[in-house]
């Protein structure tokens, strides 16, 4: 392998989602370290494409348009003209696409990132991976739980894989002048108003309904507290219209897909992550780099980075009621807020 090995991080595309933003931060800091990192999208090169290179990471797209034995030769096509020295797929879903042509050129080191607890997977998506890791040298988690469940389910060999938790650049979040005041003017939110938070996807694993179970409940009994709600998914829509029917619901605000994380997370007492499933999130950790409480559910790797009690308080999955309980003792007991912060 080379002194200036080249690496490039695959993905379907470079949409807003924890591993996408990981792998920017890689790249960034490989970068920085004189390493040869860029970024390539299997289809087309998505939302994070302009953050990418404001970054001044190469970023390459496939463009392929399914996948089939069209997408297969188009990455050996890549491949055999790139000379990568380190391939590292991420997501589900296309890692014999990639790591089986990887192999027949000569890759000398081929990673595949695990960054869920997929428990969505059916047997023939199952079937996929494991002939995925036919043909990689190692499997990265984000967390033991990701792990354990990679090897249970996957029936990987322990020492084919490892755990490397999430890390973030600390440096986005020590601006002490974001405009917090000038943020809550823009969405309304009255300046002595406690703000409850969240930053996920509208996807089922981010346990919405509950959130919103649980927010209904705090309206009711805390009249001046705002939620504000950041994301975009499939169940948007759906989340929005309930909220709109529930007393106080105007003050569940939805803020849609936003790039500037930092100042939104800034002005809230608050972050809450009532996630049903999770691998280990990076939104907690930007939250806890501002020093935010955090109320989060006892699943997967979340419990590896939060101890109740004494870094952050955690609840039952899919509790509405110990959700909302958690939230109005921290709206309650500052002091007990800010410690945990």
């Amino acid at each position: 392998m080379k002194d200036r090995p080249v690496i490039r991080f695959v993905f379907p595309r470079m949409n807003l989602g924890g591993a996408e933003k990981h792998a920017v931060l890689l790249a960034a800091g490989l970068r920085q370290r004189g390493f040869d990192a860029a970024l390539v999208t299997v289809f087309e090169e998505g939302f994070l494409a302009e953050t990418i290179r404001r970054e001044k990471i190469p970023l390459l797209a496939l463009n392929s348009k399914g996948w089939g034995l069209g997408t297969l030769f188009k990455i050996f096509n890549w491949l055999r003209s790139s000379h990568v020295d380190i391939l590292h797929t991420y997501l589900f879903g296309f890692h014999f696409f990639a790591n089986f042509p990887a192999r027949l050129l000569g890759v000398p080191v081929i990673l595949s990132s695990r960054r869920e607890i997929a428990h969505w997977q059916k047997k023939r998506h199952l079937w996929l991976e494991k002939l995925g890791n036919r043909f990689m040298d190692r499997v990265v988690c984000c967390s033991e739980a990701v792990r354990n469940w990679s090897l249970e389910r996957e029936g990987l060999p322990p020492e084919k894989t490892l755990t490397l938790y999430n890390g973030i650049d600390l440096s986005r979040f020590k601006n002490s002048d974001f405009p917090c005041e000038r943020t809550r003017k823009s969405w309304k939110i009255p300046v002595s108003a406690p703000v409850v938070g969240t930053v996920a996807n509208f996807a089922y694993e981010k346990g919405y309904p509950y959130l919103l179970d649980a927010a209904a409940q705090v309206l009711q009994a805390h009249p001046r507290v705002h939620f504000l709600w950041v994301g975009s998914g499939p169940l948007e829509q759906e989340i929005r219209e309930k909220a709109g029917k529930i007393p106080g619901g105007e003050r569940i605000i939805f803020t849609g897909s936003r790039a500037d994380i930092p100042e939104l997370l800034k002005i809230m007492d608050i972050f809450v992550l009532s996630s049903v499933i999770e691998g280990f999130p990076n939104v907690l950790l930007e939250a806890m780099a501002l020093r935010r409480p955090v109320v989060a559910t006892r699943v997967g790797g979340i419990p590896e980075l939060i101890q109740s009690g004494e870094n952050g308080l955690l609840v039952p999955p899919q509790d509405a009621k110990a959700l909302a309980d958690a939230i109005l003792s921290l709206i309650q007991h500052p002091d007990t807020a800010s410690r945990l912060a």
